[in-house]
C-alpha cells in the first residue's frame, strides 16, 4: 500500500509539474480521440453485459453442463415418477438413488448428507437422524435408495406458509465415497410444499 501511494504520489506531482504540455497534448489528440472514445460509449455497455454473461456461464453454466455430460463414478438420481410415491397413510415418500457407475470396482464408505437448512432440520429432528445414509459400500453398476422424508400431499393446507413445510426452499445434497480416490456427487433441489411432487431436481 505504500509503494502504491508513493508511485501514484509521483505520477500526481509530474502531472501538476507538465499540466501545460499536458493539456496541449490533449489538445493536438482530441480529433484523434474523439471518434474511439465515441465508439466506446456506444459499445462499452454491451461489452459490460458480455462480461457478465460470460462470468456466469463460466462459475455455474458450465461446471453444471459438465457435470450433466460426463458424471462422475459416484451419481445422485432422483426420478420423480419413481422416487416421490404414495406410502402408508397418504404419505408421499420420497427418495433418491445413489448409484456406482463404474463397472469393476466396488466404492466404499459412501455418506449421504444434506446441506443444513431450517427444513433439513426440521425432518432431521423429526427422524432423529444424523445423515440421509451410513457409511455404505456400493458395488459396480448397483444403486442404494436412500430416503428423504415423507410429506402429505395437501401439507401446505395444513401448515402455515410461514411454518418451515409451509416455505419453499433449496436443498443440496451430497454422496461421497472410496473408490481408487475419493468420490463425490452433489445435487441441488427445489422443495415447493405449493406442488405435488415437491421435490424438483435444479440443474444449475
Amino acid at each position: 500500500m505504500h509503494t502504491i501511494g508513493s508511485i501514484l504520489s509521483i505520477l500526481l506531482g509530474l502531472l501538476w509539474a507538465f499540466q501545460a504540455k499536458v493539456h496541449d497534448i490533449y489538445v493536438d489528440l482530441h480529433p484523434w480521440l474523439a471518434k474511439p472514445v465515441n465508439l466506446f460509449s456506444e459499445i462499452g455497455p454491451w461489452l459490460l453485459i458480455a462480461g457478465g454473461v460470460l462470468s456466469v456461464t463460466l462459475l455455474h453454466v458450465w461446471p453444471a453442463l459438465h457435470r450433466w455430460l460426463r458424471p462422475g463414478p459416484l451419481d445422485i438420481i432422483y426420478e420423480p415418477q419413481k422416487h416421490a410415491c404414495v406410502g402408508r397413510r397418504n404419505l408421499r415418500d420420497y427418495h433418491i438413488e445413489v448409484r456406482n457407475r463404474t463397472t469393476d470396482g466396488t466404492i466404499a464408505d459412501v455418506i449421504v448428507t444434506w446441506d443444513e437448512t431450517p427444513f433439513t432440520r426440521f425432518i432431521d429432528r423429526k427422524l432423529s437422524r444424523d445423515c440421509l445414509l451410513s457409511p455404505t459400500s456400493i458395488e459396480a453398476s448397483s444403486a442404494v435408495s436412500v430416503f428423504l422424508f415423507s410429506l402429505e400431499d395437501d401439507v401446505q393446507i395444513k401448515e402455515s406458509r410461514n411454518g418451515v413445510l409451509g416455505r419453499a426452499c433449496v436443498i443440496t445434497l451430497r454422496a461421497s465415497g472410496n473408490g481408487r480416490r475419493k468420490h463425490e456427487a452433489v445435487a441441488r433441489f427445489k422443495y415447493e410444499p405449493g406442488k405435488t411432487p415437491k421435490l424438483r431436481r435444479l440443474w444449475l
